[in-house]
This record gives C-alpha cells, structure tokens and sequence, in this order.
C-alpha cells in the first residue's frame, strides 16, 4: 500500500503563504514605481513585516526578481495546462496562449519595467548565475508549444516541411520584449493590435503549401566562411 504524501507543516506554509505575500507586494510595487526607485523598505512596509523578514526569505532586490521571473513563467505553464485541456485546434490554443501572454505582460507599464530589469548590471549578472534553473523551469513551456506545433502539421494546419524549432522560435520571437517595447511604448500600438497582426503573420508563414527556399551545399560553405 503506497504512503501518503506528507503534508507540509504549519511553520512551512505560514512561510509559503508569507512568501507569496512579498512576491505579490514587489511585483506590485515593481509595476507603480519601477525596479530602481523600489526599495526592500517598500515592499516590507506594503506586507506589513520587518526588512530583515524580507531577507529571512530573499538575499536581496535581485534576488527577489528572480523569483519574480521563475513564478511568471510557472503561471504562464500553468495557463497553458488550461488552455490545452480545453476543446480547440492547435491554431486556436496557440492564439488563446497569445492572448493570454499579451493580457498582462505587455502592458506599457510592464514593458517599461522589463526593459528597466535587464538593463541593471547587477540583475543581469544574478539571471547569468540562474541560467541552468531558468532553462529547466522554462523547458516544459517550450515542449508544449513544440507539440502544439507538431499536432498541427499532423492535421494539416501547418507546413509539414516546415522544421517545429523554427516555428517555436518565431513563436516566442514574437514575444520578445525588446520588440514589443518598441511597438507598445514608443509606436503606442495597442497590444491586442501587435498580437493580432503578429499572430496573423505567423499562421499565414507557416500554413501548407508555401515554398522554402533550397539551400544548396555552396551557399551553407560560403556562409560558414563569411561567420
């Protein structure tokens, strides 16, 4: 007879439930004031606990947006469970993943604090430290989107010759923040605008029955040469 699965202790979820409360009150604080004129103070101040209880749970400020960063893309795996449990073509479920993305993510708001975010040295340095975590925490998305792709080409939805890794980086190609900084911010395009023609583009480039180009044994040597 399997054993049950331990419940965790009362002092664990008190510190998860706490937890939870400081990453809900930096990302709050994050959006209204920026990442540079938010403080540790502030955001103790916004739960209600001392700084030193914030740095019980997170060494410091960038520390803290890491794990903001490791629980976004943990939401983002978690609304893509709903959203493929749900009845759809793989067309429709990557455009619902689309919509749902651009919901909070790109509002001017948040492009304005992610372009803020990785243009500080110091949090740049913490995200190169994190690579290997954020890479296995962001590995279950991508496999999603890799078999939402490759059910499409089996019904019929998308080129067939076409390879599943290209048309998973335009996929989060078109996601970038750095490109939608730029639309949203500075063209002050809506963002339910710029995924509405992204999307359009992307399904009509990858739909049956374009043509690729050959890439002959020549021109691969002489761009290898050039590189």
């Amino acid at each position: 007879m399997a054993s049950a699965t331990p419940q965790p202790s009362l002092k664990e979820r008190q510190r998860h439930e706490r937890e939870e409360l400081i990453l809900r009150a930096a990302d709050e604080l994050l959006l209204e004031r920026g990442y540079h004129e938010t403080s540790i103070d502030d955001i103790a101040a916004r739960v209600g606990i001392s700084k030193g209880t914030v740095y019980l749970h997170f060494a410091s400020k960038e520390d803290l947006v890491c794990a903001l960063l490791g629980r976004g893309i943990r939401q983002l795996q978690a609304t893509m469970d709903d959203i493929l449990a749900a009845p759809g073509t793989p067309r429709e479920k990557l455009h619902a993943i689309l919509r749902q993305m651009s919901s909070g993510m790109l509002s001017r708001q948040r492009m304005q604090l992610v372009e803020a975010l990785f243009r500080n040295p110091e949090l740049h340095g913490r995200l190169t430290e994190r690579r290997e975590m954020f890479g296995n925490i962001w590995e279950e998305p991508q496999r999603r989107i890799s078999a939402l792709f490759e059910e499409g080409k089996a019904a019929g939805e998308f080129d067939p010759d076409t390879p599943t890794p290209i048309m998973v980086s335009l996929f989060w190609g078109m996601m970038s923040p750095q490109h939608f900084r730029m639309l949203i911010v500075e063209k002050q395009m809506s963002s339910d605008l710029v995924v509405a023609h992204l999307s359009r583009c992307l399904f009509k480039g990858i739909a049956p029955g374009g043509e690729c180009p050959v890439v002959s044994a020549e021109s691969v040597s002489e761009g290898s040469t050039r590189a």
